[in-house]
């Protein structure tokens, strides 16, 4: 009788020993699984994260000069554009007005002058119209031209003002550095275009604008002069007196068609 009562005892007792481990080996199969995936769905949501930081990266980074401009004779526009990124640039819309369409060119990483394509434009007889360009990057970034407004008077393209703007900030620390007299020249030998212009009393940024209006000093003015290179001599003197002590000699180019029709140079 105490024989049976044992065993009794003895497979209850491995009843429980072998319910327990049912109940943990449904719990792993359970749990363990659901665990795995909530990790991996963390990793991957991770991952997303880090991909959308990379594309904002590189969107905020990506950097492009882009510039349209008229074929001569012709009822067309060029493209150019020179990247600064280190990354290769895709190109995907061209904006004419609001007018949309769809091109595709990769642009290497920093490349210089490169010419895409020319497209045709809608000019009409008679009829002045106004043409502004823009081009669409893959990273959603905007890229305005250049060479602002292109304008067709109905017959040709009209030519915009060429001009040079020079910013000239103060010459060392101190206010008494930034109240003086400030002298600009820019020449070009070529064409004998010759042009100077001076700023006194000046505190803080001096600016001088190479133009074509009101220039009486020599009868070419800068756009009758045409796109090229130009000689820059920029010049101060103290505000107490004494002579002209020059601070920045250069040459600045106007690359239009090919580029701006306005430079600016900052010294």
């Amino acid at each position: 009788m105490r024989t049976n009562r044992m065993w009794c005892r003895s497979r209850k007792g491995m009843s429980t020993v072998l319910g327990t481990l049912i109940f943990v080996g449904i719990l792993f199969s359970a749990v363990v699984p659901m665990f795995l995936v909530m990790q991996q769905a963390d990793i991957i949501l991770d991952q997303e994260k880090l991909e959308i930081r990379r594309v904002d990266d590189e969107r905020s980074r990506e950097l492009m000069d882009f510039y349209a401009y008229p074929v001569n004779d012709e009822d067309k526009i060029e493209l150019k554009v020179t990247s600064r990124f280190e990354l290769p640039i895709h190109i995907v819309h061209l904006w004419i007005n609001n007018t949309r369409r769809d091109i595709d060119f990769e642009i290497p990483p920093m490349e210089q002058d490169m010419v895409l394509d020319q497209y045709d434009v809608p000019t009409k007889a008679g009829v002045t119209k106004e043409f502004k360009v823009k081009i669409t990057t893959d990273r959603g970034n905007v890229y305005e031209s250049k060479t602002g407004d292109i304008i067709h008077d109905g017959s040709d393209w009209t030519n915009p003002e060429l001009q040079v703007i020079v910013f000239v900030g103060a010459q060392g620390s101190g206010w008494w550095n930034q109240w003086g007299n400030y002298k600009a020249k820019l020449t070009r030998t070529a064409t004998g275009y010759s042009y100077e212009q001076t700023k006194s009393w000046t505190f803080g940024t001096c600016m001088f604008q190479f133009d074509p209006s009101g220039i009486t000093v020599t009868p070419i003015t800068l756009t009758d002069s045409g796109p090229g290179t130009y000689h820059l001599l920029v010049q101060r003197k103290s505000f107490w007196g004494g002579s002209w002590t020059t601070i920045r000699v250069m040459d600045v180019t106007i690359t239009w068609p090919s580029g701006s029709p306005i430079v600016e140079v900052y010294i």
